[in-house]
């Protein structure tokens, strides 16, 4: 056989192997939203939803102009249609909210409040596949 059709060979039996072992750990372990991801899963989740959000997102703007009225409609909207997964504060501390995964993420932390205007549109309008968004 020549080496590389052996390198090949090689190559497709070790990711069935890792696949076999993917999916004895996933049957075995199930996927309960109670426990807690692990890192790597994290990791996976987080590049995901950057790779969701569509390039252009970053460079929109706000096209609603701030007034008090503007931002008393956008708290009433929020705790009408938000607040049950992602809590009042913005936690995501709710009995929904602790039961999704991915979790609702903590809007209060630095890798949501730093997204652009753009970038919070796209999310509130398009959603995230494979969430609850």
């Amino acid at each position: 056989m020549r080496p590389v059709l052996k390198a090949f060979v090689l190559l497709v039996l070790l990711v069935m192997a890792v696949g076999a072992l993917g999916l004895w750990y996933f049957v075995n372990s199930g996927v309960s939203a109670n426990e807690q991801p692990g890192r790597i899963e994290e990791f996976i989740a987080g590049r995901v939803r950057n790779m969701a959000i569509a390039r252009r997102a970053e460079s929109l703007t706000n096209p609603v102009t701030y007034s008090d009225e503007v931002i008393a409609e956008g708290r009433a909207h929020f705790a009408d249609h938000c607040a049950i997964c992602h809590a009042n504060d913005g936690s995501g501390n709710t009995p929904i909210g602790r039961g999704l995964w991915p979790k609702p993420p903590d809007m209060r932390l630095a890798r949501t409040q730093d997204l652009t205007d753009g970038e919070l549109f796209w999310i509130i309008e398009n959603g995230i596949r494979f969430t609850g968004m």
